[in-house]
């Protein structure tokens, strides 16, 4: 069960947008909730008419003339990318622009094992190529050596980056960063293409022939980087996808058609989710050239790369699933790396291109921070960390510096390289800041928006929310509670591995589905009351509109989340032998009569998780604490098996009589060494 926070909206507030606008009262709740409550924020909001002039960046008139100067002089133009999809995307629209005023021009995105950013091998590269000018995009602003070597082999540097840059910079005829403390621009949440997009519209003149032609891969990289989609992002992805619909680009529009995915029904949840992927898959997997072929190729060598990449996406899914399922089978034979403040695993051969997207499954399973450490042949490691809001990863790596290498990263993910041999000492010095600056890891948890009423579920109240979008990182898709649904049925779909549930709520009748959820997991059975956070949406069918409701998280009505979520940190202090008062001590320890009731109910379910045995336990009232120890209690005894990893439970059959007063377990409860 995880923390769910229902934000408020202001009554007031909401009346008053109602009477002065033409948004819903669904709309309205949803904006006041996330701090919009009156006029003037809602216009600054709704802006999707202007991006503010290129030239407010910082440095942004010395990169255009030095831009145009090359162009004009003939002189030798190398873009210098970076192999996510945001880099891509920015090489390929300052490419595609350069090619198309005639400029003599080379790309270079350096592959993942160069790592991420300039070096000297790639940068003598493009010294041999003749190349007088580079350009960086989505890279660039911690370069301080390597700019120092382009400045020695005489060529020129123009860095364009958003990342956040030191007190100095490197040396460059100029570094265009929004984040540069003396940058006077008003928008600092720009993508790495964000930038580009705007050295194109400066080169040009106006943002007329940067947005026509450039707006689509803007959107799609701007979404990718997760960067807030408010402010100049919104309009520049609300322009972008209105491109994608009628694209030109022969590798975009075959990609959209390999996914199936018709140009009419693109949104930023389209690209979040099926077209990034694809393009981030060559710099995973492969050579993110592929990517960059695909989306500026003018011939039918596109749809090669098309291919290439869809195969990509394919592998980085298998090799996905490989490092999850060797996680898991890790963690079923030492459930206790579980019970750190930090989860800390590290593999040989993992692929390092996706160890990200595997820590980012592992945080929403365990909710706690993850860092997962690849281990080369070679003797060296790279590590990719997922984290929860309150655990600044930045800072946690900087605590254990003296045991890496390289390191960087933002609050909530960064990634870090080291040797092998210092994995066990990067460990311990992790385990040493967690328990040192948290009594506690913050939770993770999930908001909702509003509480949604039955006369709200309609198809023209939902097509209402339109005017929100685009929907990403800064602007999410509105999260609804619907509380107290009676289930009425229940069915299997996808060949079992989805589920659709039909419900009851306040006299209308709906249907919601589970995705990546079976039957037999579900903690809930038909005529139970529970409580859903949902997404909507409105799904069109051979001509006729319903809603497509999409379950992101439930439980059963009336359960206090604050008691279990108590409960279950308490378990994890016991398992990690720290103190506890003696009334904790006391609350988790079972009777004999519990443990029966323990018992006949994960007998009667067989094989059951965790949360489902804890439902049908309310009925005793046994906190969350008290039925894992039984649990564990069972498993010593070698009358269940427990899977923490999989958070499952398993009766088995009983050989013989076991007394529970042989319980290491049990006995541990009594320890001195728990008493405060």
């Amino acid at each position: 069960m995880k923390q769910w926070i229902v934000k408020k909206s202001d009554d007031v507030a909401v009346q008053n947008i109602v009477e002065k606008t033409d948004l819903s009262k669904t709309a309205a709740k949803i904006l006041s909730a996330r701090g919009f409550n009156d006029i003037e924020s809602l216009r600054d909001f709704f802006n999707l008419r202007e991006l503010e002039d290129p030239f407010e960046l910082i440095d942004m008139d010395k990169a255009a003339d030095a831009v145009n100067d090359a162009v004009q002089n003939g002189e030798k133009i190398c873009i210098y990318g970076d192999y996510d999809c945001d880099g891509v995307t920015a090489t390929a629209i300052l490419y595609s622009y350069l090619q198309m005023m005639g400029a003599d021009v080379i790309c270079y995105i350096p592959e993942r094992s160069e790592g991420y950013g300039l070096n000297k091998t790639a940068i003598e590269k493009i010294n041999n190529e003749n190349a007088g000018l580079i350009i960086t995009v989505d890279n660039g602003i911690s370069a301080f050596d390597e700019a120092e070597y382009i400045a020695e082999l005489g060529m020129k540097l123009v860095i364009t980056d958003h990342h956040r840059p030191s007190d100095t910079l490197p040396r460059a005829i100029a570094v265009v960063d929004p984040h540069r403390s003396d940058c006077p621009s008003a928008f600092k949440e720009l993508a790495g293409v964000g930038v580009a997009l705007k050295l194109i519209a400066a080169c040009e003149g106006d943002y007329t022939a940067a947005l026509e032609e450039y707006s689509a891969l803007a959107a799609i990289g701007t979404v990718a980087d997760i960067v807030s989609l408010t402010g100049e992002n919104r309009i520049i992805v609300t322009r972008g996808i209105e491109s994608i619909k009628n694209t030109e680009n022969i590798g975009l529009g075959a990609l959209l058609d390999k996914c199936g995915i018709s140009p009419d029904k693109i949104d930023s949840k389209t690209i979040s989710f099926t077209l990034a992927p694809r393009i981030n898959s060559a710099g995973r997997f492969g050579s993110a050239i592929t990517a960059l072929n695909a989306l500026v190729s003018e011939d039918e060598d596109a749809l090669e790369y098309v291919d290439e990449l869809i195969t990509l996406n394919s592998k980085r899914k298998e090799a996905e699933s490989k490092i999850y399922d060797e996680i898991l089978a890790f963690i079923e034979k030492n459930p206790s790396v579980l019970y750190e403040r930090v989860l800390v695993l590290a593999g040989e051969g993992w692929h390092h291109g996706v160890i990200g997207i595997v820590a980012a499954k592992l945080l929403n399973i365990y909710e706690k921070p993850v860092f997962l450490i690849s281990v080369d042949p070679d003797g060296n490691a790279t590590g990719s960390v997922r984290s929860v809001d309150g655990f600044n990863v930045f800072n946690a790596l900087a605590a254990c510096e003296d045991k890496l290498i390289k390191y960087g990263g933002h609050e909530k993910a960064g990634g870090f390289s080291l040797k092998s041999c210092d994995i066990e000492g990067f460990t311990e010095l992790l385990f040493e800041y967690a328990n040192t600056e948290f009594d506690e890891i913050p939770p993770l948890y999930l908001t909702a928006d509003t509480v949604i009423r039955a006369d709200e579920l309609t198809v023209d109240n939902i097509k209402s929310l339109s005017v929100l979008e685009p929907f990403g990182e800064g602007n999410s898709e509105p999260v609804f509670l619907i509380r107290g649904a009676k289930v009425a049925n229940i069915y299997s779909l996808g060949k079992g591995n989805h589920v659709k549930i039909n419900f009851t709520y306040d006299g209308i009748t709906g249907q919601a589905v589970m995705f990546f959820k079976r039957v037999t997991e579900l903690e809930f059975s038909v005529n139970d009351i529970i409580d859903m956070l949902v997404n909507i949406s409105v799904n069109e069918y051979m001509g006729k509109e319903s809603l497509s409701i999409k379950v992101i998280d439930y439980r059963l009505s009336g359960l206090d989340q604050n008691k279990y979520l108590n409960a279950k940190r308490a378990y994890e202090r016991f398992v990690c032998r720290q103190k506890l008062s003696d009334s904790y001590l006391k609350a988790m320890t079972p009777t004999r009569e519990e443990f029966v009731n323990v018992y006949k109910t994960l007998s009667a379910l067989k094989k059951t998780s965790f949360d489902r045995l804890y439902y049908k336990l309310a009925v005793y009232r046994i906190n969350f604490a008290k039925m894992l120890i039984t649990l564990d209690v069972f498993d010593e005894m070698k009358l269940a098996k427990v899977d923490h990893a999989k958070k499952t439970a398993e009766i088995l059959k009983a050989t013989e009589r076991v007394d529970l007063n042989n319980s290491k377990i049990l006995n541990a409860l009594k320890a001195p060494c728990f008493q405060k």
